[in-house]
């Protein structure tokens, strides 16, 4: 999962999402408490999100009841497997302890929702952070947007740097994964290399898309008329939407739990 890492080498042109002019933004949700998964497991069992099942069908058989049965039908052709192949898989996840994830913490951030304007395709990019190490109590609303651009060589030099929970978050590189809405109404996992480089960036191999890093994705809600934001309270996953207004941020419409 998250196979895409992005950098940003001075030769090429940064752009975001909304100022690409190929694809139309339909929908951004900022997971403010992070959607989180432990060795590819989702922690919570309440909500599921849209892009659930297909990225289970990949990387995560114990959500199925029949995987084997029930995991080609939540993956794009030719992309399918199987039956051998599948109960392989399953067989060997079942067999894996959480040492052999070499980074199985995983905090999802940010869902751009998006349509191909040429072919009217719909698209999800899932952005990410992948840690070796668990972030006890993660919330992206209380993390130092500054320390970003402080070189990370003068943050070590920081004694308290030991104790800042988002430590790690300052220069790891964000891992997007791309979904599609297929015909049957499910986000499946798309193939990450060829979404990237031939819908989002369009053909362009010197366009980088800026949001990859957090911070990047902030500045981008700060350009949205609206998003919704995401937080945990009382263990609830609570959902409302956010407009942008002279007086800053406000929240419109009910609370609900899906987005």
């Amino acid at each position: 999962m998250f196979a895409i890492g992005q950098s940003s080498p001075n030769s090429k042109t940064r752009k975001s999402y909304d100022k690409l002019d190929n694809i139309k933004i339909d929908k951004v949700v900022y997971y403010e408490s992070p959607y989180t998964m432990i060795a590819h497991k989702p922690v919570e069992t309440a909500y599921l999100p849209s892009w659930y099942w297909g990225y289970c069908a990949k990387n995560y058989p114990l959500a199925f009841k029949n995987y084997v049965a029930e995991a080609n039908s939540f993956m794009l052709l030719p992309k399918s497997f199987s039956e051998t192949k599948l109960k392989e898989y399953e067989t060997k996840f079942k067999s894996l302890k959480l040492e052999d994830f070499p980074m199985p913490y995983v905090y999802c951030y940010g869902e751009i929702y998006f349509t191909d304007k040429k072919t009217q395709k719909q698209y999800l990019a899932l952005l990410a952070y992948k840690f070796e190490k668990q972030s006890p109590n993660m919330e992206f609303n209380k993390i130092d947007i500054q320390k970003f651009k402080v070189p990370k060589d003068w943050r070590y030099k920081n004694s308290k740097v030991e104790s800042d929970t988002f430590v790690q978050v300052y220069d790891a590189p964000t891992v997007i994964n791309y979904f599609v809405l297929d015909k049957d109404g499910f986000y499946k996992e798309g193939d990450n290399v060829e979404i990237d480089e031939n819908i989002v960036k369009n053909g362009n191999s010197n366009i980088i898309i800026g949001e990859n890093r957090f911070d990047h994705f902030l500045d981008m809600l700060k350009r949205s008329p609206n998003y919704i934001r995401s937080y945990i309270i009382n263990g609830e996953r609570i959902f409302e939407t956010n407009k942008q207004t002279p007086k800053g941020v406000i929240s419109i419409g009910s609370k609900r739990k899906q987005p």
